[in-house]
């Protein structure tokens, strides 16, 4: 590639949009192969392309913004323990070491190098959520990491296209649903030999014998893009205390965001302790969950990268709920990461008030439920329950929306076909949303009843029952969350056993309003009214609009 075609603005989009296109076309297929409902319903996984040095390039426009994170330092960390010279055209490289990868052993990482004229010019990856790993179920009342399911050092699956049986049997013999964990596993594959030869044909295409010139300017122009940004905001250090409900007290997250120039420093020194129980969270995830919001505050419309991650430091003291350390238990550690978006937008809201979010209903409640199902067929799989979106300056906060995880559900009948289980209630729920001028989202009713002749166990991952989204410039505080087992309230990270006809029931919270509620239009509020959003009473209490 000419030094002038590279630098070239309609050239270099060309082939952003080619690359773009690439991990995109990984994607759908990662999503049409999968066997778990956990991929092809609720997109519980992302892709993305590396140039030769494990520097990430491109991401797809519809994944996980922590997977995304995740990947940009998992990669990198990988090819340290495999060095180029020990790679081989056809080889993937699999781990679920949580202080690698995900935080958590059930999502797995596969990454393939691609070579072409002979040697490696990218490295194609993804990381997919697992429907299971073994051990006792997903859930956030282990003790251990030992008691969480199996956990796979860095290791080859596939060997020149060939998978290894040995870790193939291993698997196998450790889960409850082996075929369709093995599916999603070559699932995976299958996304990363797409990317592969779609990567080839782009070099092939356009003349090039690498990325390395290509891989330059893109990290480049994004670094420079999102230094720009940054220096936009005004430099200080701005600080936050966001508490949690914890599993039987709250805990704290305490941030420190200091701007200086065209960097950004977060600091989580004073959040609260490593736990006993399984709502921990190993750096690698805390990281990602902290770009995150960063990247949305500064440039949310830049590419993500390496070069956009360059100006983002992030450091969390060893041995706290944001840096677990082995062998801390990690399976509800969403429900502890999932704050930190909340953390960095009510640092910021100072200082970037048209920027940010008020609370929203994250943490994504998952319940894991598994058990034989009506055809005699062992079934593991989540529940994914989104509450509200907190309000945004100028616009309303959107209803049962998942963030900052966009994780969907599965329809109904689909649900209740595969499942011995009768969903008596889906629908959004009055009088969640946080009152403001712009009005948080909605929090979501979700009863279910069991019709299984056998007991089938839930992993319940709830938050928020005791400490609700918060609005921002006077905007109210949505409405808590509710589990409630035959009516009686649950505790929220407890596994319990469901019997036949047990009714198990969640209400989502709403999400956090913006800006005072009395200056909202009185018009909207009526709409709210008929649309059953908000009851009469709540109008007049909290907008001071009449309706009759």
């Amino acid at each position: 590639m000419s030094q002038r075609s590279h630098r070239d603005p309609v050239t270099l989009s060309v082939l952003w949009n080619r690359l773009i296109a690439i991990v995109d076309e990984a994607s759908a297929t990662l999503v049409r192969t999968a066997f778990s409902r956990i991929v092809t319903d609720a997109w519980d996984f992302s892709c993305a392309l590396f140039d030769e040095d494990g520097a990430m390039i491109a991401q797809p426009t519809r994944g996980l913004p922590s997977f995304i994170g995740c990947l940009a330092t998992a990669v990198p960390h990988l090819l340290r323990l495999f060095p180029p010279a020990t790679l081989s055209p056809g080889d993937g490289l699999l781990t679920n070491d949580p202080w690698i990868n995900t935080s958590q052993l059930n999502d797995m990482l596969l990454v393939t190098p691609v070579f072409y004229r002979g040697r490696i010019v990218g490295y194609a990856a993804n990381i997919a959520h697992s429907p299971d790993v073994g051990g006792r179920l997903l859930s956030a009342d282990a003790r251990e990491l030992f008691e969480e399911g199996l956990r796979l050092p860095p290791s080859r699956l596939i060997s020149r296209g060939r998978l290894e049986r040995t870790i193939v049997d291993i698997i196998r013999a450790n889960v409850r649903v082996p075929d369709i964990v093995i599916g999603d596993l070559l699932a995976q594959e299958a996304a990363n030999t797409v990317m592969g030869r779609r990567l080839v044909e782009l070099l092939e295409s356009e003349g090039l014998r690498d990325l390395r010139a290509l891989s330059r300017e893109i990290l480049g122009r994004s670094e420079r893009a999102m230094r720009a940004a940054i220096a936009r905001i005004p430099d200080g250090t701005y600080e936050s205390r966001v508490e949690t409900d914890g599993f039987d007290a709250p805990l704290e997250i305490r941030a420190r965001v200091t701007v200086a120039g065209d960097e950004i420093a977060v600091d989580f020194t004073g959040t609260s302790p490593q736990q006993e129980m399984g709502i921990n969270c190993a750096f690698n995830y805390a990281y990602a969950e902290t770009v995150f919001p960063l990247i949305s505050i500064s440039a949310p419309a830049a590419p993500v990268n390496a070069g956009s991650l360059r100006p983002l430091r992030v450091t969390a003291p060893e041995g706290t709920i944001l840096s677990a350390v082995h062998p801390a238990p990690l399976g509800g550690r969403l429900l502890v990461s999932m704050y930190v978006q909340c953390a960095i937008f009510r640092a910021l809201a100072p200082a970037v008030p048209e920027g940010v979010l008020a609370d929203c209903a994250a943490p994504a409640w998952t319940p894991v439920v598994q058990g034989l199902n009506q055809y005699g067929r062992r079934f593991v799989d989540i529940i994914f329950l989104n509450g509200g979106l907190g309000a945004r300056p100028g616009r309303d906060g959107i209803h049962t929306l998942g963030f900052p995880a966009p994780l969907g559900g599965t329809l109904v009948e689909v649900f209740e076909n595969e499942k011995p289980m009768f969903l008596e209630r889906r629908e959004l729920a009055d009088d969640t949303a946080g009152p403001g001028k712009y009005r948080g989202g909605a929090g979501l009713h979700f009863i279910i009843r069991c019709e299984s002749a056998g007991p089938i166990t839930v992993g319940l991952r709830a938050d928020r029952l005791q400490h609700p989204p918060q609005g921002l410039f006077g905007g109210g505080q949505g409405v808590s969350g509710i589990v409630r087992l035959n009516g009686n309230p649950q505790h929220p990270k407890r596994t319990i056993l469901l019997r036949a006809g047990d009714v198990l029931a969640f209400r989502t919270p709403g999400g956090g309003g913006y800006g005072d509620p009395r200056q909202r239009d009185a018009v909207k509020v009526r709409e709210d009214v008929a649309a059953g959003l908000v009851s009469p009473d709540r109008a007049l209490a909290d907008y001071g609009v009449r309706v009759e």
